[in-house]
């Protein structure tokens, strides 16, 4: 697990050496949704696909039952 923020960033640049055009990074936490559209953007150009799953609640609501809620383009859900 990695916080929100420029520490979710380095994660992402850390796998894209490991990953194919057309792959789909998820992004499983509580970010930012201008973060979000941001590396949607940015990773659409690369040839990656993105999807954030924000997590109603934050880490407290991920212990008693989350809501996730995904979201990215269409062909990836």
């Amino acid at each position: 697990m990695v916080k929100a923020g420029a520490g979710t960033d380095a994660a992402i640049d850390s796998l894209k050496p490991y990953l194919e055009k057309g792959d789909i990074i998820i992004d499983g936490g509580n970010t930012f949704f201008q973060d979000t559209i941001r590396r949607n953007r940015e990773l659409s150009a690369e040839g990656f696909n993105f999807i954030g799953t924000g997590v109603s609640g934050g880490e407290e609501g991920a212990l008693k039952g989350p809501s996730i809620m995904p979201g990215g383009s269409e062909r990836c859900l």
